[in-house]
């Protein structure tokens, strides 16, 4: 049996921000972006990013490799899109 996993108002709004987001985007929509563009739609998210990793590990199983994955995904976001 699954364990529910409580979110705190703040990883709720995060997710919501992210859906918010991704929802209006399609990996076409990516594509089609230049770097500034993506780079910024990014930058948008990040904070909400980095407090889905907390989600994940949460996650009993593979909720640790999938932060690490996240997270790694987001170090390249990062190299690529450095903050100003």
């Amino acid at each position: 049996m699954a364990e529910d996993i409580k979110l705190t108002n703040e990883e709720a709004v995060a997710l919501d921000q992210i859906d918010s987001v991704l929802q209006k985007s399609t990996a076409a929509d990516a594509t089609a972006l230049n770097t500034k563009e993506l780079c910024d739609k990014y930058h948008s998210i990040r904070a909400a990013l980095l407090i889905l990793v907390n989600i994940l590990k949460k996650i009993p199983g593979v909720g640790a490799k999938a932060a690490a994955a996240l997270e790694f995904l987001m170090s390249l976001a990062d190299a690529v899109c450095p903050l100003s």
